[in-house]
This record gives structure tokens, sequence and C-alpha cells, in this order.
């Protein structure tokens, strides 16, 4: 693979459209993007991984059964046996009991069931410890665009209720990560196309709409970013650790299940290279119509989640969620495998949550969410648990704890009405 493969399409994107379309221009010169120096350090930072699957599941065969500290997992959930100590899984953390396909993907990363997300719990962590990473955040999907809603695409969401770009194809991926300002070349290459669409659009804000000025001042304020970042990276010659470990051979495209493991993998690597401290990766959309014929099923996805009443429905679409969470165990695992410089594995430093904003794939229930998290002995998460709600908190209060657990002084988030106890058995 080419170092500079990613450089091509991206002039070619900016020629193709002019330097008046610079916003979207400067979101594929996002592999670029440089958020400080990332120099390597004792201290290994708190990392949190977000992972969605659409569509819900069957609660029949989700739920765990058992006592806090003494539990069976459900047919659903069995893919994360060898993993029983380092996760903790939810039960009754609710929203309103109806939703809906179009505002689950929001409630999930916001507490919110709605068509018009707000801040999203990430990016509330990511602006506060993202200021040291080459990405603030990171977010990956293995599945294409839906074209109905935004909301079916995107989980992150900035302050302004705005969707932040998702790679969709892990080549790019991989070159936004580790093929970045590391190299001189790119530097280079960034520093002359900045210089040649400044001007112009400093231009056009003068006979700009109200509407237009406002993006043209995002841009303008991007670029001001990016060149801060290749200033700081001139001066600082920022590293990062484990950088020269990763190779091309991660890009396996074969087939879903391999693009699948390689957004998996690209996750955990973005972390052990200190990438990102904050990453998110669409296993599945919501009203997902994938069929997932190497499993041998034949009804797309989102209609097998309609299983009431249909014993092959039911049976297919248990099967497919049953892979999900075993996508899941896969990254917990590569995540261990990963090892820090004083012997932790990434695994270690990070809290990892899975899940969906459905309950009832076929009902479209917010109730009792299904919600697993995972975390290593360094991240203060209380894993080998099945912790039970039986007051049905709001999802919110699920995202708060995190919030706060990762250092964020904020009391409320959405819709919460507090935190959820026994959650995290210590600070950050």
């Amino acid at each position: 693979m080419k170092q500079n493969n990613y450089l091509i399409p991206r002039r070619s994107f900016l020629k193709g459209t002019g330097v008046c379309m610079g916003l979207p221009a400067l979101e594929i010169m996002g592999p670029a993007i440089c958020h400080g120096t990332t120099k390597t350090k004792n201290t290994i930072p708190l990392r949190l991984g977000v992972f969605h699957k659409g569509n819900g599941i069957d609660p029949a065969n989700w739920q765990a059964t058992g006592n806090e500290d003494d539990f069976t997992l459900s047919k659903n959930l069995e893919p994360l046996a060898k993993y029983k100590k380092d996760i903790a899984i939810l039960s009754n953390v609710s929203n309103q009991p109806k939703g809906d396909h179009y505002g689950a993907m929001p409630l999930f990363m916001t507490g919110h069931q709605t068509r018009n997300p707000g801040y999203s719990f990430d990016q509330v962590i990511a602006d506060h410890v993202g200021t040291e990473t080459q990405f603030k955040s990171f977010q990956l999907s293995a599945e294409p665009v839906d074209v109905r809603s935004t909301t079916l695409n995107s989980l992150s969401y900035d302050k302004e209720g705005r969707g932040l770009f998702v790679e969709r194809n892990a080549q790019f991926a991989f070159d936004r990560l580790f093929r970045g300002l590391g190299d001189t070349s790119v530097r280079n290459e960034l520093s002359s196309i900045l210089d040649a669409v400044k001007e112009p659009a400093s231009s056009l804000m003068k006979k700009a709409s109200t509407a237009d000025k406002t993006v043209l001042s995002n841009y303008l304020d991007s670029i001001r970013e990016v060149e801060v970042a290749i200033q700081k990276q001139e001066q600082d010659g920022a590293s990062r650790p484990h950088l020269e470990k990763v190779g091309s051979e991660v890009i396996q495209l074969d087939d879903f299940p391999s693009k699948m493991k390689t957004m998996v993998d690209l996750v955990a690597l973005a972390f052990w290279t200190d990438a990102t401290r904050v990453a998110s990766c669409i296993m599945a959309l919501e009203s997902s119509r994938r069929i997932h014929d190497f499993l041998g099923l034949k009804a797309d996805f989102h209609w097998s989640s309609h299983f009431e009443r249909n014993k092959k429905l039911t049976e297919e679409f248990n099967i497919a969620n049953t892979w999900y969470v075993h996508q899941f165990g896969l990254a917990i695992e590569k995540m261990k495998s990963l090892k820090e410089h004083d012997g932790t594995s990434v695994f270690d430093h990070t809290v990892l949550l899975f899940g969906s904003g459905l309950s009832h794939g076929g009902k479209h229930l917010g109730a009792n969410l299904p919600l697993v998290m995972a975390g290593g002995k360094q991240t203060g998460l209380n894993t080998g648990k099945l912790l039970d709600y039986p007051d049905q908190p709001p999802h919110a209060n699920c995202l708060l704890s995190i919030i706060q657990h990762f250092g964020v002084q904020q009391q409320e988030y959405s819709k919460s009405t507090g935190t959820l106890d026994r959650l995290f058995t210590r600070g950050a």
C-alpha cells in the first residue's frame, strides 16, 4: 500500500467542486486534522468505544437471568461467556415506552427519542478528553448510507446538533488514522491546499447570504485549526505510540464479516496508537435491510425484527443478533491483545458500550434497552455484574454516569434524573 494513496482523491475532490465548496472539501481533509501534541506519556488515558446494533432484540432471547453476582447469560449473550468477568449487563434502563427506528439511534446516544438530535454523550466526553489526540473523536460504520434520514446514519452529534462525519470506507479509515500529519509530504500537501482555498473563501464571505456565512465561518475556523495542527506537528515532531507496528494487513474486505472485523480492529488500533480516545462504530443501522446470507439467513434484518408469531423470523433474528454480540466480543479480544508500554492492555484502559436504541424490535419499544458495557481493570467499571434497575431509570442516567466518569463536571444530561448506582466503582 502506498503511503500517500489517499492524497489523490482528496485533491481531485477539491478540484472537482472548486474552492467555493470549502466545507465538504475540508471534511475530506479530515485525515490530517490534529488537535495537539500526541507524545507518548507514562499515564495511559481512559478511552471510550461505542458499538451500535440497530433493530432492537427479542427480549426472550436477550435477558440474562439470576442476581447481580451470580447470573446466567442468555442465548444472545452467550458469545460473551469468556468475558463474563469483564462485562456489566444493564437491565431495565429505559426510555419512553414507544419509539421508532428514526429516533432510536439518537436515543442510544442522547437518551432522547428524537429526529432532531442534540449534543451526543460521546461528544460531550470528546470535547473534554480529545484535545491532545490527532482526532478528537472518530466515527466508523460497517454499513452504507441510508438515504431516508440523517438520523439513520450517524451516532455522534456536536454541540449544535450537527451529525459528525462517519467513515464507511475501511481503506480511507485506515489512511486517515495511520497515514496523517506524521508524514512531511502530507503536511506540505495540506499547506499548499489551504493556501489555495483560504483567499477565495474569504472573498466569498463578503457576498454570502446569512446562512452561507455560517457555513463559510465554520470553514475558515477549520482551516485555522488545520494550520495550527500543522505548526504543532512541525514544532513538536509529535509521535504516537506503536504507530510503526500498524500494517496495512488489517484491511480485510472480502465480505461483510471481514469488513466488520476490520472496523472493529480499527477502533482498537486507534486507541492503541492514541489517534483518538473516543470512537464509535455502527455495526448495524436502525432499520438495516442487510441480509446475513453468510449465516444462512434469508430475511433482511429489519424484516426479521418483526418476528412476532413467526417462528422462522424469530430464529433468524436471534441468529443475527447473536452474531453481532460475537463481534462485540471480538472487539474486547482485540483490545486485550494489544499491550501498552507498562504491560497492561488497551482493554484495561477502555470503557465500551454496546447495544441498541430499541428493545423489542418488532414493537419498537424503548423500555429495558439492550445494553452491555465492558471495561478492563483500570477503568473503574463494575464488571462481572448483572445490574438490574427495577425503577427503570432513563437511559440518560446511564449516559450521564459515563460522562461524569470521564471527568466532565456536569450534573445533568438530556432527560437524566440522576446517575446509575453501582455502574462504576471509582472515578476514572
